[in-house]
């Protein structure tokens, strides 16, 4: 099947929906299964086009004249979806943030995160935040309604996704297949814990409802000689941060290395003594399979991905407020042994269900249910 995944993240991945996708491909291309990309550019007129790892992409143009964007994209989405429809034997659309896209293709939906409760767990304040939740209710959401109405068959990443589905949104009596993130257990290798080095890690945009002050917060109340935090990754929050580490005293331990492509963060997590995840709101963040494939312990927060592991799973939940989380960290430190047993345990849990080749599987035979179903 040659199939068609369309996208409002920017390709090459540099978030996590664009890393959903370019791993995905990769496995659904092993398997026989050629994947092209449709995704958001950057420039506001032209069209680009390149291949990354193999997988061939095209980039509409995007002007940022929000909240009018995606009226705007929509007709020459629409065009370009007639023009190459016969490339295709199906599309694949990866929401939040498409507008409505007409094709005679049979489609997929992939819900990742809905904007109705994406936005409303931000906590931080100020007009921003306030403009974001706006957008969600009078525009995102009704863009969302439209492609759940027309999915063929209508995914999600998360039970938590598909709860909120159902709760905020119109589903028809359907009920939305769990099709969870993966992780290439190849390519982000087991690295032993005697090779760590002191250093907690964060890996993601550097953005709202992260929880990314909380975790500043709870990194000041360490108290390790040499301990430092690493926040990697890009967004409109680096200033704030830098700041509230300064506030802290805790400034020179603190490092922003930016942005980093799927080796880099290979390379940081198989070196990290712990990856801390501390957001408010996730459905299921990609960073959490790459770091237990790779032996890195992990403290987090109970996002919604905690509910698609086993009831014991093999990390440590810690209360989003900053007493919790560095009390959850230190027991790492504290209790060696049982933290070699925990990412043993999560390196095997990973092989044994969330490698991408056993997600892209699923995902193949969803895809010839369709033509089975025409049949």
């Amino acid at each position: 099947m040659r199939v068609l995944f369309v996208t409002n993240n920017r390709f090459p991945p540099r978030e996590g929906i664009a890393g959903h996708i370019a791993g995905l491909a990769r496995a659904l291309r092993d398997r026989g299964h050629p994947v092209e990309v449709l995704a958001r550019g950057r420039r506001p007129l032209g069209w680009q086009s390149g291949t990354h790892e193999g997988i061939p992409y095209t980039l509409y143009p995007f002007p940022p004249l929000k909240p009018f964007h995606h009226r705007l994209t929509r007709p020459l989405l629409e065009r370009w979806l007639a023009r190459n429809a016969h490339r295709f034997d199906l599309v694949h659309f990866h929401l939040p943030l498409l507008p409505p896209l007409q094709t005679n293709l049979p489609r997929l939906v992939t819900v990742h995160t809905p904007m109705l409760t994406d936005t409303s767990s931000i906590p931080e304040r100020g007009l921003w935040p306030l403009a974001m939740r706006a957008n969600a209710r009078l525009f995102s959401r009704g863009y969302e309604q439209w492609h759940l109405d027309r999915a063929d068959i209508l995914l999600t990443v998360s039970t938590q996704v598909a709860g909120e589905l159902a709760a905020h949104y119109r589903l028809g009596g359907r009920r939305p297949i769990v099709l969870p993130n993966g992780v290439d257990t190849r390519f982000f290798a087991f690295a032993p814990l005697e090779r760590r080095e002191p250093f907690l890690l964060y890996v993601g945009r550097l953005g709202y409802r992260k929880g990314l002050e909380r975790l500043l917060d709870a990194f000041a109340r360490l108290r390790r000689d040499g301990l430092h935090l690493v926040l990697l990754g890009e967004g409109p929050l680096r200033r704030r941060l830098a700041r509230r580490a300064q506030a802290l005293g805790v400034a020179d331990r603190v490092v922003f290395p930016g942005f980093a492509d799927r080796r880099g963060v290979r390379d940081w997590l198989q070196r990290a003594a712990c990856l801390v995840h501390a957001a408010d709101y996730e459905g299921f963040p990609l960073v959490l399979l790459e770091a237990m494939a790779c032996g890195t312990p992990i403290v987090t927060t109970p996002i919604g991905a905690l509910a698609d592991l086993p009831p014991r799973p093999p990390l440590l939940v810690a209360r989003p407020d900053p007493e919790s989380l560095a009390a959850t960290i230190a027991t790492l430190f504290e209790a060696p042994g049982l933290t070699a047993l925990r990412v043993a345990a999560a390196r095997s849990l990973v092989e044994r269900a969330f490698d991408w080749s056993v997600t892209a599987e699923r995902l193949a035979t969803l895809y010839g249910s369709l033509f089975r179903e025409a049949a």
